[in-house]
């Protein structure tokens, strides 16, 4: 693998950009740089193996002349055929630890794609949300559709209420043309009356009885003609306020039917929307599928940076904590390294686990646990918080429970944000940095707060 050009680095610095913040894409570039270095100088080391074999070659060759020449040289041929198997034997052991670090990349290749997955199925997650607010739109569409048809059934009951005050209308029509036809035969009557009247006046002597009986007979009539006239007067007023019931019934008609056009307009929007919507989620579909490319590509173009760096970062991590305990409170620390405890039915990965004494305190079980990141951030810090007890139940597990044992957590970065540090400062946590400095928990270094308890306890 040779040194990328300029041109190269620019292109991958332009693809990085899309999914890491400038600092994070600088270092990812150093650690691709120091990659090429190393696979350049594993190259290097390759062709002086091959120069070596080349060489051995040709003193093979030597000896097989030199044993033409004579036995006495034979002995010097073995010899420098065995330095060369010595040679060979070191390449082959050194091809070995190659091909174990070749598997170790392939393990973190497995997680980065593992990780992918996870991904994956977010995305999976968010078109499954998607899904339910489509049906929940379906649903609400169903409900105004029901309302729809409600309002039909509506409609053609206010029709058909309609179509019975027309009927009304027409029977009262009919009413009215019988009590015209009444009114005139009453008027016919009157007009016989009068006749009868005349008669009577030329036959007046005779018919005074009948006189007397017809008047009381008019009377009668008059009354009756009185009360057809008051019939007359609320059929007038029945009428009038049948027409004001129709003008109230033609104008709720219009309501509705004014409604009933707003409501096809708002059905009409809907179904825009509705379009809009599908054409939004085809969009959303095709960004999706979009994006699970360039995640795979990225996966591809980044996972090996991505251990690289995460191995380099731990390297780091163990020197300058190791430094800064043995620096700053004068202790003796073994050899810290990435961790996986189980014990029972569990199991626990922590970045950093070893063992610390203190020789001031010898009888003391110190153990250091950290949690390495390069930006650690909040979130981080709360799940590393989760995993100090269970390395307590691990130890009580492995080493039985002590009271004289002491846990101490600390977070390792290149850099952190000022609420990280005072969560960190506030968790009594110990923040150590790439570049050695170190800020203790507000409680202050380890067994610090001991000694505080314990000058209390002396000057009481």
């Amino acid at each position: 693998m040779q040194t990328l050009s300029q041109e190269e680095q620019e292109t991958l610095r332009a693809i990085l950009r899309k999914v890491f913040e400038e600092a994070t894409v600088d270092a990812l570039l150093r650690a691709l740089d120091r990659l090429a270095e190393r696979q350049k100088q594993e190259s290097a080391n390759l062709h002086q193996l091959v120069k070596i074999l080349q060489e051995a070659v040709r003193d093979l060759q030597g000896n097989v002349e030199q044993l033409n020449r004579g036995y006495a040289s034979i002995a010097e041929g073995l010899a420098r055929l065995m330095g060369v198997q010595t040679q060979m034997g070191e390449a082959l052991t050194r091809l070995v630890e190659a091909q174990i670090r070749t598997e170790e990349r392939l393990a973190r290749l497995e997680e980065a794609i593992a990780r992918l997955v996870e991904a994956q199925a977010q995305a999976e997650e968010r078109l499954a949300r998607l899904e339910e607010a489509q049906a929940r739109a379906e649903e609400r569409f169903a409900r105004l559709e029901e309302a729809i048809a409600r309002l039909t059934e509506a409609q053609a009951r206010t029709e058909e209420r309609v179509a019975r005050l027309e009927e009304g209308q027409r029977r009262l029509e009919e009413a009215i043309a019988r009590l015209v036809e009444a009114q005139a035969q009453a008027e016919e009557r009157l007009a016989r009356l009068e006749e009868a009247q005349a008669r009577a006046e030329e036959r007046f002597a005779r018919l005074e009885e009948a006189i007397a009986r017809l008047t009381e007979a008019q009377a009668r009539t008059e009354e009756r003609v009185s009360r057809l006239e008051e019939g007359q007067r609320r059929l007038e007023e029945a009428i009038a306020r049948l027409a004001e019931a129709q003008a109230r019934t033609e104008e709720r008609v219009s309501r509705l039917e004014e409604g009933q056009r707003r409501l096809e307009e708002a059905i009409a929007r809907l179904a825009e929307a509705q379009a809009r919507t599908e054409e939004r989620v085809s969009h959303l579909e095709e960004t999706v599928a979009r994006l699970g490319r360039a995640m795979e590509q990225m996966a591809r173009q980044v996972g090996a940076l991505s251990d690289i760096i995460g191995g380099d970062l731990e390297d780091a991590a163990y020197i300058a904590i190791h430094d800064v305990f043995t620096r700053e409170l004068g202790w003796r620390v073994d050899v810290l390294e990435r961790a996986f405890l189980s014990w029972d039915d569990h199991m626990l990965e922590v970045d950093i686990f070893g063992r610390a004494y203190d020789p001031a305190r010898p009888k003391y079980e110190i153990w250091i646990v950290g949690e390495v990141k390069y930006n650690i951030t909040v979130r981080e810090v709360d799940r590393f918080a989760e995993k100090l007890p269970l390395v307590a139940e691990y130890l009580n597990f492995e080493r039985g429970e002590k009271k004289e044992r002491l846990i101490v957590p600390v977070c390792f970065c290149y850099r952190a944000r000022p609420e990280v540090r005072e969560k960190i400062y506030n968790m009594g946590f110990h923040l150590v940095f790439s570049y050695g400095r170190v800020i203790w928990g507000k409680e202050g270094p380890p067994m610090a707060r001991r000694k505080r308890a314990a000058s209390r306890k002396a000057g009481r």
